[in-house]
């Protein structure tokens, strides 16, 4: 690719103009030679180290025009080496982490997979069903707070709010499930192997926290208490005592409901294992971001395409170079009567200019 105009250099590959040149060099004829070798008087005439000197300026000048046809190319993948360089610096440490959190994963996968109750749906299970109690609290309050003049947005809140605590009043039903199955995996601490060292303190857990969990317990059966009372009576004033017992009893359903389906589904083992999972989910997206960020897409199409435009015109530099070589053999052949057919029997081919050029140069 080229960038802004260059100009016409005499002997450039395809000139028929050059050519032309070479043909309308004569030199003076000294005498007639007939099928003889280049005399040895004879050393590098002006005409070959004219066309010499041309191959020279063609192998300097056209990798020059290279390097100023890839200076924007090489200017735009410059400007992003900070930013490169410090986004290689974050891939390499979220690499790390992303590492990390494989084998830790992995690792706890294997010492803990044995001890997993939990069916492999009753997660999902829990996440559809919960939101379904709360809303149909919320709905059985809201319609009755509606119905007794309150203003709709208002008793939505308030429902809302209503059915929140109903729901959350069950969550002590994982707490339950937790102990109970600390229990059933309690061991000493001096039978545990190397890999379960890491999980100590799901092996040795102790029951000091049972008090609070029935303390939770008891704070969770007063709230289910009050909504069934709370709603009892809201119903009970628009559509009749059996109305407001029925939704007061729903309402208290929802709740043991709502503990239930938390004690079907808590496994503190599997929550482990799958927070650790999520872990290494995330640092695996942050990483493959990192990864696709456009400073290294663009660096990498600047420097190739300044590579090539670079190599590109160092070949034509070369190639142009040969051209004026030739030339300078065509003048040579063109000139039988002065330098002979060819050079002497035993004598190595080439041209005698160029292995003067190339021997003085170095």
């Amino acid at each position: 690719m080229r960038t802004g105009k260059t100009r016409p250099l005499l002997p450039r590959v395809a000139g028929d103009a050059s050519t032309e040149e070479a043909d309308a060099v004569v030199l003076p004829r000294l005498d007639e030679v007939g099928g003889h070798p280049r005399p040895s008087g004879i050393g590098v005439t002006y005409a070959e180290h004219e066309f010499h000197t041309l191959a020279d300026e063609q192998e300097l000048i056209w990798p020059a025009e290279g390097e100023h046809a890839a200076r924007s190319f090489q200017v735009r993948a410059r400007s992003l080496d900070r930013l490169t360089a410090a986004t290689e610096v974050l891939l390499s440490v979220q690499e790390h982490e992303l590492r990390q959190a494989r084998t830790d994963y992995q690792h706890a996968a294997w010492v803990l997979a044995p001890y997993v109750r939990r069916e492999p749906w009753a997660k999902l299970r829990y996440w559809v069903c919960w939101p379904v109690l709360w809303l149909g609290d919320t709905a059985g309050v809201w319609s009755a707070a509606v119905v007794n003049g309150d203003v709709p947005y208002i008793a939505f809140g308030q429902s809302l709010a209503s059915g929140l605590a109903a729901a959350c009043a069950g969550l002590v039903g994982a707490e339950l499930k937790y102990i109970r199955m600390a229990k059933a995996r309690r061991r000493d601490p001096e039978s545990l192997s190397e890999d379960e060292q890491r999980y100590a303190r799901l092996f040795t857990s102790n029951d000091e926290g049972y008090g609070i969990v029935k303390l939770v317990g008891c704070l969770s059966l007063v709230v289910v208490a009050l909504l069934a009372v709370g709603i009892f009576n809201l119903r009970a004033g628009i559509e009749g005592s059996a109305s407001g017992l029925t939704f007061g009893l729903l309402a208290a359903a929802t709740a043991i409901g709502s503990a239930l389906l938390g004690y079907s589904a808590a496994d503190e083992v599997a929550d482990l294992l799958a927070a650790m999972e999520k872990r290494a989910q995330k640092a695996e997206r942050r990483c493959l971001k990192l990864a696709k960020s456009p400073a290294f897409r663009r660096s990498a199409q600047a420097e190739e395409a300044a590579r090539s435009v670079q190599s590109e015109y160092h070949l034509r530099g070369q190639a142009a170079g040969k051209r004026a070589e030739s030339l300078a053999w065509r003048v040579q052949r063109r000139n039988p009567q002065v330098l002979g057919h060819g050079h002497p029997v035993g004598e190595q081919g080439g041209v005698i200019g160029r292995r003067s050029r190339r021997g003085g140069a170095s």
